[in-house]
């Protein structure tokens, strides 16, 4: 995984600066953390350090808000186990579209994904299946990932307006609710190339899943060259004029990285939240939609 999530000692040195933090500051939080997960009988009892640490690192290294994305991780996972099942079956280089986190670090520390179509049949466009593969993906990052955020390249050649007639929101908006909320993502760009003629559909999509904070990082290139603004071509494929190797030869690994992984997905299924077991003073965030917001969601 280091070679599919690469991040130098040099990097990790300025996250730290970035955050103000010193490698001794970062263990005493750890502990902070972990004294606090034993008085939680809801959550798994099992965590790593090096799964802490990362929390820490999605969230600043603020201990009270990475308590709570922690809580968020087991409580929504277990709320959306529909979302999060058969992780261990999926297969990045056969999939529809691409989710692809690049190698190399952005020059804010970011790590760039690529997301763009792969079958251009709209009949073969499942959101469902598309919100599997990310997350699944988001569940590998979430360990090994050092980087301080995420920056997408949202490519949309291939994709038709019958493509956005198969995109239920309802779904979506659980899968950017999960992203940022469960997996402590977070959302730094939103670099979106080659885009159709019907953009002001796929905008008012954006606007009604997103955050505005987040809304607002969406950026619109008219080509790469506006993207190398961004994100420089040694951060990019070879498909985008970049020097990283192949989006299929990349595929093909994280193919192999999931293979790899088969158990943890199988065992981390099961890791979710037991309510029952929830300390009165302790109080679950049930997410976005879990009230029945999601079935006010629509387009026109």
């Amino acid at each position: 995984m280091e070679k599919l999530l690469v991040v130098t000692e040099e990097e990790k040195e300025q996250v730290r600066k970035l955050y103000n933090v010193t490698e001794t500051q970062i263990k005493e939080d750890v502990e902070i953390i972990k004294t606090w997960i034993v008085k939680q009988p809801h959550l798994p009892q099992h965590l790593t350090d090096n799964v802490i640490e990362k929390f820490l690192l999605r969230n600043k290294f603020r201990v009270e808000r990475t308590k709570q994305k922690m809580d968020n991780y087991y409580s929504l996972r277990g709320h959306n186990k529909d979302l999060i099942r058969d992780f261990e079956n999926v297969v990045p280089s056969k999939h529809v579209t691409t989710y692809l986190p690049l190698p190399k670090l952005g020059p804010n520390l970011e790590r760039i994904v690529n997301m763009k179509i792969l079958k251009p049949d709209p009949e073969d466009y499942d959101i469902l299946e598309i919100v599997k593969l990310d997350l699944a993906i988001e569940e590998m990052c979430l360990p090994y990932d050092s980087s301080v955020g995420v920056r997408y390249l949202f490519d949309f050649s291939g994709f038709t307006l019958r493509h956005l007639t198969r995109i239920n929101p309802i779904p979506l908006a659980k899968h950017i609710m999960l992203i940022e909320k469960a997996y402590s993502s977070r959302m730094l760009g939103l670099e979106l190339v080659n885009f159709p003629a019907f953009a002001s559909k796929i905008l008012a999509l954006m606007k009604l899943v997103l955050r505005p904070k987040v809304y607002q990082r969406v950026k619109i290139h008219k080509d790469m060259e506006s993207v190398y603004e961004v994100i420089p071509k040694e951060c990019l494929p070879v498909e985008y004029g970049g020097t990283l190797g192949t989006i299929p030869d990349m595929l093909r690994k994280w193919d192999k990285a999931i293979e790899d992984h088969h158990d943890f997905f199988v065992e981390n299924f099961e890791n979710v939240s037991v309510e029952h077991l929830r300390p009165l003073e302790s109080k679950a965030d049930e997410g976005f939609g879990m009230d029945g917001t999601f079935k006010k969601l629509a387009i026109d």
